[in-house]
């Protein structure tokens, strides 16, 4: 009755009710989250890529164009919807697990020290940072969504205990990505570039390409190891039919180069190299083909950009504006603020901003947070190493596979975007290695059960041929 009348309301006068109808929608995600921690886990990914956003603060594109103001903490503050349902979801799970007796039952990963490591490197660099007066309140908000990051990890493997709840989870991601890649294929007639839907007026086409590339890596392995034919067709149309398209007009030059890491690593890593071999050899007679125009004056558009102002010149080759803005920014960290900031940064926000991950952290928390966040790295690129090597489920070990030779996308797509940060890719990402974590863990109980009864009949045979 409360919500009809709340819709009523809503259609006479909607900010008279905005207040009261944002209340009873966090109270309604508390009592799922409490009740029902995998309703609410489906909600979180589907809200990864389909939750509209709203910044706080900032400045104007305007002013951050003429470069005056062009810092992090001048962005402003992004706010969306699946930042507030992680944070009712990160409370409520900590509150029942207080309430269950269950805070000390965090189950032990490879992450977990690299993890944490960095988060307080973070905190404290930021926090010092505030102590001086060079970093806002702002610094504590990205910290916080840091964090979030690394509870929804624990969250997801100290929830799962089978296969099957895997495999939904998986198959609610691939769904989340159906909706999103159909998005983007609507953007496409519009001649603008491709971004994730709900992005706003400027959109971050170069987020949606980092992942679609990771799912992309995801769906491929899934249809390298899968025995089942209808799911390799499905699989097909996802990946080559509805992923690669907004994936190219995205004219994502990192996610380009991202792309083609992936395919490197499958080409590495697989087991079916023959036959991933042929598949890329095939593409590229293809190529000229089918491949928009729009990608090859993105790429061209690096080396032929009419003379500007101020561009770099490499190997005798002018290059265009914007990569010679993010070498210089790697430039200005390297020869300016890190020597003047060596072990800790300047803190979250604190510096210019800059879109590439590597040299960002040495900016924020210097070589200290830089290492951390590399052993961070190598510990997740161990995990699914293990991870493709050792589980036996199909579906589980292709998108082993595919989360590996994604992510060494990802490392590379790091170079020209913030990608370990982005809520777009670090909240899928974290979702997958966490959904890969549990599985690692279920084969190993797996195998500690089944070496235990091996163990056990080897003993009462020993008896039997003893008597």
């Amino acid at each position: 009755m409360s919500i009809l009348l709340l819709s009523a309301a809503y259609l006479l006068d909607p900010t008279l009710v905005r207040g009261p109808i944002a209340l009873l929608g966090g109270l309604m995600m508390v009592m799922i989250a409490f009740t029902s921690v995998e309703l609410t886990l489906y909600l979180l990914i589907l809200s990864t890529l389909l939750s509209p956003e709203l910044t706080f603060g900032g400045h104007t594109e305007a002013e951050l164009a003429s470069g005056t103001v062009d810092t992090t903490e001048s962005r402003g503050v992004t706010l969306r919807l699946d930042d507030i349902l992680l944070t009712l979801v990160c409370l409520t799970w900590l509150f029942r697990m207080a309430i269950l007796k269950q805070i000390g039952m965090i189950k032990e990963t490879p992450i977990n020290q690299p993890m944490l490591w960095y988060w307080a490197v973070t905190f404290f660099s930021t926090l010092l940072a505030m102590f001086y007066g060079k970093v806002g309140a702002y610094g504590l908000f990205f910290v916080v969504k840091y964090l979030e990051y690394f509870v929804l990890f624990y969250m997801i493997i100290n929830h799962l205990h089978d296969e099957e709840s895997i495999k939904r989870y998986l198959l609610i991601m691939l769904i989340t990505c159906v909706i999103a890649s159909l998005a983007g294929i609507a953007q496409i007639p519009s001649g603008v570039r491709v971004s994730a839907p709900f992005e706003g007026e400027l959109g971050e086409p170069n987020t949606f390409g980092g992942y679609l590339v990771l799912m992309f890596s995801v769906t491929l392995g899934i249809f390298l190891h899968t025995s089942s034919r209808g799911r390799r067709w499905y699989l097909l149309l996802l990946s080559m039919g509805l992923i690669l398209a907004p994936l190219a007009f995205t004219e994502s030059r990192s996610s380009y180069l991202s792309f083609m890491v992936a395919i490197l690593a499958f080409l590495f890593f697989s087991e079916k190299k023959r036959f991933l071999l042929i598949a890329c050899m095939l593409g590229v007679m293809l190529l000229p083909f089918v491949l928009p125009q729009n990608v090859i004056n993105r790429v061209m558009f690096t080396f032929h950009q009419s003379e500007q102002q101020g561009q770099l010149a490499v190997g005798g080759v002018k290059i265009d504006t914007s990569t010679t803005e993010r070498l210089r920014s790697w430039e200005s960290v390297l020869t300016k603020y890190f020597p003047e900031h060596p072990f800790l940064g300047v803190g979250v926000t604190g510096g210019p901003f800059l879109d590439a991950q590597y040299p960002r952290i040495l900016l924020e928390t210097g070589m200290l947070g830089l290492l951390l966040f590399l052993w961070f790295l190598r510990r997740i690129w161990v995990l699914l190493r293990e991870a493709y090597a050792n589980l036996q489920d199909e579906v589980l070990k292709g998108t082993a596979l595919g989360v590996l030779c994604g992510f060494a996308g990802l490392l590379v797509h790091a170079i020209g975007a913030n990608t370990f940060i982005i809520i777009r890719i670090m909240e899928p990402l974290m979702i997958l290695l966490a959904l890969m974590m549990a599985a690692l863990l279920i084969e190993r109980r797996r195998s500690r059960e089944k070496s235990e009864e091996e163990g056990l009949q080897s003993d009462l045979q020993k008896q039997v041929s003893f008597r």
